[in-house]
């Protein structure tokens, strides 16, 4: 993707290009982007098919030559990951990005200006590229690794791995953390390095898209808090095995502002090495640890109170024996104190 020829002005009256949402190019690509329908042969159910994703890139494509348009660009968005992936995605988010920053009078669907300028429009455009249904979906599945032993690994099978989500239903787990653990060594420096890179680019676009709508509509924007959230785990997930200075310290400073269940094992300041990639090595990752637990039993148990054991359990982390002793079995101290030979404090 040529991003410099794709952003340059257009020219004359319309420096975007004209609008072409009723264009029959951009009908054929709407067209060519949606799943086919799900159908029934006899008793037999046969599942929707996937949409040519090369056919969509390229009729994106298309469209982008001709005019700056966001609608084009979430489309190829999706497209991508299935045709090139991370590398192509960041790319498509670098269009996104230039779109909004170069051209924010201009790019499609323009403001509305019968409408003060009302940027609604726009803002459904880019919620596009948070759809679950979609982008996030193909995030979620595209490949990490390319293991010769184990093969290409997803976020999905890394996720259940380290107990992050559940397997399917009825299923065991298909890997366990030495096996992605060994997958990942077995992808290469150079290659995990490069997919590292586009995560973090894609990152670097998705939080500057944010903060355009910050500046221009203040409290009006898109919400694509999931996406960078998921690009946030991929960064943790792959920085975690790439052994380049810093990586994995700059993956935890891509995620300091996901929640604690997107926060990753290994968030902790002060790390002791020679454990397994997400091992828990220092008292915040036990933190971080046990809140992706709560997290987990909260979202598919919420009946379970297994959460309100770990919260205090959690905030015990770091006490001493007294402090524990003092907040589980405060009836006991006196006992602890006369076997232990301890003097009463004033507590």
């Amino acid at each position: 993707m040529d991003l410099d020829a794709l952003l340059s002005p257009r020219g004359g009256d319309e420096p975007s290009g004209e609008n072409l949402e009723y264009d029959f190019d951009f009908m054929q690509l709407q067209i060519a982007a949606q799943p086919g329908e799900e159908r029934q042969a006899g008793k037999e159910i046969i599942a929707a098919s996937d949409p040519d994703f090369k056919d969509v890139e390229q009729k994106a494509l298309a469209i982008l030559e001709r005019a700056h348009d966001l609608r084009a660009a979430v489309i190829l968005a999706s497209a991508v990951l299935q045709t090139k992936g991370l590398k192509g995605f960041a790319e498509a988010t670098a269009y996104i990005r230039g779109c909004l920053e170069q051209h924010w009078d201009t790019c499609h669907p323009q403001l509305d200006a019968d409408d003060d300028n009302d940027p609604t429009m726009r803002i459904n455009a880019i919620k596009g590229l948070g759809g679950s249904d979609t982008v996030l979906t193909s995030l979620r599945k595209t490949a990490l690794t390319n293991s010769r032993t184990f093969g290409r690994l997803t976020l999905r099978d890394v996720q259940i791995a380290f107990g992050e989500m559940p397997p399917p239903e009825g299923q065991d787990p298909q890997y366990d953390r030495t096996s992605v653990a060994a997958a990942f060594a077995d992808t290469g420096e150079e290659a995990l390095g490069e997919t590292l890179a586009a995560i973090r680019s894609a990152l670097a676009d998705v939080k500057a898209i944010e903060a355009v709508f910050s500046d221009r509509t203040p409290g009006y924007g898109p919400d694509l808090d999931d996406l960078r959230k998921m690009l946030q785990q991929l960064a943790r997930h792959v920085g975690d095995n790439v052994s380049a200075p810093d990586a994995a310290g700059d993956a935890e400073d891509d995620e300091a502002e996901s929640t604690p269940a997107a926060g990753g094992f290994g968030s902790g300041p002060a790390r002791r090495g020679g454990g397994l990639p997400g091992s828990v090595e220092t008292a915040q990752d036990a933190r971080v640890a046990i809140d992706r637990v709560i997290e987990y039993f909260r979202r598919y148990e919420p009946s379970s109170p297994v959460p309100i054991i770990l919260e205090r359990a959690k905030r015990l982390v770091g006490a001493d024996f007294m402090a524990i002793m003092k907040d589980m079995a405060p009836g006991g101290l006196d006992s602890v104190r006369m076997i232990g030979g301890l003097e009463d404090d004033d507590d």
